[in-house]
C-alpha cells in the first residue's frame, strides 16, 4: 500500500525490518501497547515492497512501538536494532552501493540513497576531509536536516549513529568512532538536524576498493 504524493514518505527498505519484527512478536499485543492500528497491522501482515514509498505517520507509530516494547526506549536498543536486522536488510538490497571496501565511497552511496531513496523530504549533506590526518585519522561529517523534523528522533538518530559505524566497519575502518553531541536531549523535543562526526582509521591490508 503506496500512499499519495501529498504526504511524507519512507521507502519499504526501512520498513521491512520493523514489520519483520512485529510479525515476530506474536504475543505482543501491538494495537493495545504499541498504539498501532488495525489498519497499519494488516499493512505489517502484509508483503511489504523494499521499493514502495509508504507513509512517514505509519513508519513513525511501528518505529516508535518496536523502539518502546522491544528496545525498551534505550539508545542500546536501537544501536542493536541498527547494526542488526536493519543493517542486514539495507545490505541485502543496497550491497552494490554500501559494501565498497573504501569508507568514503559507502558513506557517500549512503548519503546518496538518503536524499531521496529513503525519505523524500530528509537531506544529507556529506563532507569528508581529502587527506587522513599527521596520525593517519580520516575524518568526516554527516548531515541530517529535516525541515518536517527527524522522526521519532530518541530513535531513529541512534539508530543511524549505529548504521554509521557498521558502514564503517564493513568498509574496512579501524579505531571508529562517530559521535552525536545532542544524545542527552533527544526525549521529547522537535529535531530538525543531527550532525555526526566520524572518524576512523583504514586498514591497509587486502584493500581493493571498488570504482
Amino acid at each position: 500500500m503506496a500512499v499519495n504524493n501529498n504526504s511524507r514518505k519512507v521507502k519499504g527498505a526501512f520498513i521491512i525490518p520493523l514489520a519483520m519484527i512485529i510479525n515476530s512478536r506474536k504475543h505482543v499485543d501491538w494495537v493495545k501497547y504499541g498504539g498501532l492500528t488495525p489498519e497499519d497491522m494488516a499493512l505489517v501482515k502484509d508483503y511489504i515492497l523494499a521499493s514502495n514509498w509508504y507513509d512517514m505517520d505509519f513508519f513513525i507509530r511501528i518505529s516508535s512501538a518496536v523502539f518502546r516494547l522491544v528496545g525498551n526506549n534505550s539508545p542500546e536498543g536501537a544501536r542493536e536494532f541498527g547494526q542488526g536486522i536493519m543493517w542486514d536488510t539495507l545490505a541485502k538490497i543496497y550491497g552494490l552501493s554500501l559494501l565498497r571496501n573504501d569508507p568514503i565511497s559507502a558513506l557517500r552511496k549512503f548519503a546518496i540513497l538518503y536524499n531521496g531513496i529513503f525519505f523524500n523530504t530528509g537531506v544529507v549533506d556529506f563532507s569528508y576531509d581529502e587527506q587522513p590526518s599527521s596520525d593517519g585519522i580520516c575524518k568526516a561529517v554527516f548531515r541530517i536536516f529535516d525541515p518536517e523534523g527527524i522522526p521519532v528522533p530518541e530513535f531513529f538518530i541512534q539508530l543511524m549513529k549505529s548504521l554509521l559505524e557498521k558502514i564503517l566497519q564493513e568498509n574496512n575502518a579501524e579505531k571508529i568512532v562517530v559521535r552525536y553531541d545532542g544524545e542527552n536531549q533527544l526525549e521529547g523535543q522537535k529535531v530538525y538536524s543531527a550532525i555526526f562526526n566520524l572518524s576512523w582509521r583504514e586498514n591497509p591490508v587486502n584493500v581493493k576498493k571498488i570504482a
